[in-house]
């Protein structure tokens, strides 16, 4: 089943767990057409006129200015994005695809979105929320709020919990709040400066005065920040001259804390948050939540598509025709409570990672690789614990798989579960004793 998330931040799609496409919903388009994505991102500051990153928050028929060949508004935009995923993706004309999509989206838009979709040849069969499908896949209290990014707004979800025939919870969407200032493109723009703050501190030199510098340090803040390093290393040459600095993602977290404020105030009173893996990543957004009094929870990163998946006959039931014209828009789905999770005893907390015959203790954090046992070279995946529990989480060039199944980001883990690399095989365990 392929699931198209249309959050910009990262547009995703994903076939049966696995990603087939993940890329910001960014345009570069001149007289040749169009390029979408790391491609055009990796160009925008070399022409910001021609670079176009509103179009999916837009989704309508507004100008592009300056227009390119078959491009004349943003809704021409989105039709060519959603043709390129597709190519990029090798799916095939028509095929069922469910649509996630932010709550701030309106009505109008979906339904153009729906004909957009039909003409690039996607059969779209049903919308859900998507801070509702990521929240249900995680045991919350029967108030909650979700709060996830994209290219232009942070916003927050609030979820709550009904009872159906006595025992069975079900998740609702209510209100979707939005804060246009913790944007993550608004935020990038302030991690860039602070960066180019630090060059003209340390180096008398401004990336920002000279496009193809401003492009180096835009690409490798990024980066940093989607490879969740405590310290940014960006590089700049510039006429046969390299020069580098650090910036601590603690300075990130400092640029950010007045947009960050901006989204504890539209929280209100402290209640439990459920952060999605883009929310995870802005560097000092959970500890800022977590002072004002909030108990913060992670969302898997393909929190989304197993929603999708586990809710299947829900979302997509089996008696409507595949012919239908119009796509049920989802805002309810089961849910696991807070207080299923301890109904009945609990596996005890891992405290080793099992390899063969050897077991390596557990600290807060491990490499798979150094595990004695390993007989693969390399950074591997790495294991974490907190007070809340232990997650697994893969280096970006690895295949790791985690009772079975391909993972692309951070999941939570428990004992008994297998972990597998290549030929090697792990699992975690508990050292019990008297």
């Amino acid at each position: 089943m392929l699931v198209l998330d249309i959050n910009d931040a990262e547009i995703t799609l994903v076939n049966n767990g696995e990603v087939l496409y993940r890329e910001p919903g960014v345009a570069v388009v001149d007289r040749d057409g169009a390029v979408f994505g790391r491609e055009a991102l990796a160009k925008s500051r070399l022409h910001p006129r021609q670079t176009h990153n509103e179009f999916w928050q837009r989704l309508n028929a507004d100008p592009v200015k300056p227009p390119g060949r078959a491009v004349a508004n943003q809704a021409d935009l989105v039709y060519l994005h959603l043709q390129a995923i597709r190519a990029a993706a090798g799916i095939d004309h028509g095929a069922e695809t469910v649509v996630a999509a932010p709550g701030l989206i309106t009505a109008e838009q979906l339904g153009l979105l729906l004909g957009i979709a039909a003409e690039a040849g996607l059969s779209v069969r049903a919308i859900v929320d998507s801070s509702l499908a990521a929240a249900s896949v995680r045991p919350l209290p029967a108030s909650c709020a979700v709060v996830d990014v994209s290219l232009h707004h942070g916003f927050v979800t609030r979820i709550d919990h009904d009872d159906v025939n006595g025992d069975t919870p079900l998740a609702r969407r209510g209100a979707v709040d939005e804060v246009s200032a913790a944007g993550f493109a608004a935020l990038v723009e302030g991690w860039v400066d602070a960066v180019a703050d630090r060059f003209v501190e340390r180096t008398r030199f401004d990336p920002l005065r000279i496009a193809h510098t401003e492009q180096q340090v835009f690409e490798q803040v990024i980066a940093g920040i989607e490879g969740e390093v405590e310290e940014l290393a960006i590089d700049v040459r510039h006429d046969d001259v390299s020069r580098h600095v650090n910036v601590a993602r603690r300075t990130l977290a400092d640029k950010s804390a007045q947009r960050y404020e901006l989204l504890r105030t539209v929280l209100g009173t402290p209640t439990t948050l459920a952060l999605t893996h883009r929310v995870r990543r802005l560097p000092g957004l959970a500890a800022h939540l977590r002072a004002a009094g909030h108990e913060v929870v992670a969302l898997p990163d393909d929190a989304v598509a197993a929603a999708v998946a586990e809710h299947s006959a829900r979302i997509m039931p089996p008696g409507r025709s595949s012919d239908d014209a119009s796509a049920q828009f989802i805002t309810s789905l089961p849910a696991r409570r807070a207080k299923d999770a301890t109904a009945t005893p609990s596996a005890p907390l891992p405290t080793h990672l099992l390899c063969g015959a050897l077991a390596l203790p557990l600290g807060e954090d491990i490499d798979g690789g150094d595990h004695p046992a390993c007989t693969l070279g390399g950074a591997l995946f790495r294991i974490k614990r907190g007070p809340r529990g232990v997650t697994v989480v893969p280096e970006r060039s690895a295949t790791v798989l985690h009772n079975g199944t391909r993972i692309y980001g951070e999941r939570p883990a428990t004992t008994g579960d297998a972990i597998a690399c290549g030929n090697v095989e792990f699992r975690l365990i508990a050292a019990v004793g008297s």
